[in-house]
């Protein structure tokens, strides 16, 4: 049994030993790791040393972020009689109440505490008298479903002329993940490329507000697109937030369905508004995300691009507001029958979709039966729009139709239709709740990490007392 499928997170080694790799790393370099012991209690000479780094080894600390990627080194100085002895060595890991023990094959599993019953990490080789241990090599723990925890680190040996005795560090190297918190900005700096993309094939420009994070290897992609009337800048702060976690963000405006729309006297702006929300501006807006998404290949491998091999295409979430809504809908798995060929996007790995709702006159357990990818929902109790008079019932029938697997539903009380965007609220509405945003970035953001990451410590947080931590009186939350 491996040391996550124990913990109930996937299954997937993440400590490795790799004796003899880390030669680069002296053991005055390390910190010595007090107590040095044996089974017997007899005094030795032996030293131990251990240190976790986040900065390639330029220092060692016992405090990690739950992002943080980390370097767990070790080493061991045997005794100067037992340089060139057969023996064995042992990695033994403490988490939670569990002591953990590396095996020959690579894996971990539940030591009892019973000398009798300890195996080597490795077995019968030829002591050095400076053994070096290479325990986890740049690897983040806390995305492994390790946030919130502190390991702690035993190492030893044994020689095989003494088959009963161990020589090891009693007092562990431990060092401790923070909880996952999605709200923790993890590089607050961002790269904006405000330019366009272009589709021949329909002689259609799209404009797009690219933000990039701080970090130039390749990240997920998120797509926004903007309600009915509105703009590549809608939801600033979704933007900023979501490209200070690591992801590119790309938010599209779709010509003919934007604010270009609004630029009628007030008395008709109402009937703009219904006229723009056609059949004809909802397929143009679902081959937008197709170019966008295309556009972004090219970009990603064109090297004279600022966006060269800054994409990890692989890992496409799409998200929209109301329009924009129904647009993620129609390309995240929902059936339209109002639209013939195929509409959904086989490059989206999953969605946010902020102000669901329903066809008109559609059957939602049909509409919504082929939807498997991962969906979070968020709407609100006072979210209804005039535009196709759709009502709060309208979009709390999404959720019931969808299929189980990877699926939330976020309903924020007194939450407005607007309460989504940065614009201003209703004239008539309740006043913004200062809460609301800071909820949508957590969820959104633990769903990402979640679904497009694979972070098991977010896929904790979220299907468990995390997301109910950042709720407000009267929300209402589920998933299945």
């Amino acid at each position: 049994m491996k040391l996550l499928e124990i913990r109930g997170v996937a299954a997937i080694a993440i400590f490795t030993i790799l004796q003899g790799q880390a030669a680069a790393v002296v053991a005055a370099e390390l910190p010595l790791l007090l107590a040095p012991a044996t089974l017997s209690g007899k005094a030795t000479t032996a030293n131990f040393y251990g240190g976790v780094s986040s900065n390639n080894g330029q220092s060692y600390d016992l405090f990690f972020a739950s992002s943080d990627s980390l370097d767990v080194l070790g080493e061991i100085q045997v005794e100067p009689a037992h340089v060139e002895s057969s023996g064995n060595l042992y990695l033994i890991i403490g988490l939670g109440e569990e002591f953990l023990m590396r095996i020959e094959d690579g894996s971990y599993v539940v030591w009892d505490l019973n000398p009798s019953s300890l195996q080597p990490a490795f077995a019968d080789k030829i002591l050095q008298a400076a053994e070096p241990i290479s325990i986890v090599e740049n690897t983040a723990l806390g995305p492994l479903g390790l946030a919130g925890q502190t390991l702690s680190i035993y190492l030893g040996y044994s020689v095989n002329t003494e088959p009963d005795e161990l020589y090891f560090n009693s007092t562990p190297l431990s060092f401790s993940i923070a909880r996952y918190d999605p709200l923790q900005v993890i590089a607050d700096a961002q790269e904006l490329l405000d330019t366009n993309v272009f589709d021949s094939n329909r002689n259609r420009e799209i404009p797009v507000l690219i933000y990039l994070p701080e970090d130039s290897s390749p990240s997920p992609v998120l797509l926004f697109s903007h309600g009915l009337g509105g703009n590549r800048f809608a939801a600033v702060y979704l933007g900023e937030h979501w490209s200070d976690r690591g992801y590119t963000v790309v938010f599209m405006q779709h010509i003919g369905s934007d604010e270009s729309i609004l630029d009628v006297p007030l008395s008709q702006l109402l009937d703009a508004l219904n006229a723009a929300a056609n059949l004809e501006n909802s397929i143009a807006r679902i081959e937008d995300v197709g170019a966008v998404i295309d556009q972004l290949e090219i970009w990603h491998d064109d090297p004279l691009h600022s966006l060269y091999r800054r994409l990890d295409l692989d890992k496409i979430g799409m998200s929209g507001h109301s329009f924009g809504a129904r647009t993620t809908q129609a390309v995240s798995g929902q059936i339209l029958s109002t639209l013939t060929g195929e509409t959904r996007e086989p490059r989206i790995s999953a969605a946010l979709v902020l102000s669901p709702s329903i066809t008109e006159f559609s059957d939602p357990a049909a509409e919504f039966a082929e939807v498997d990818i991962p969906w979070m929902l968020m709407t609100g109790t006072n979210d209804i729009a005039a535009v196709g008079n759709t009502t709060v019932e309208d979009r709390l029938a999404v959720f019931p139709a969808l299929p189980p697997g990877g699926k939330y539903e976020l309903v924020l009380f007194e939450g407005e239709h607007h309460a989504f965007t940065d614009g201003p609220l209703a004239a008539t509405a309740i006043p913004r709740n200062p809460a609301h945003h800071a909820e949508i970035m957590a969820l959104s953001t633990a769903f990402w990490d979640s679904w497009l990451l694979n972070d098991g410590s977010a896929r904790l947080w979220l299907d468990q007392a995390g997301a109910l931590s950042v709720l407000q009186p009267r929300d209402s939350w589920q998933l299945k």
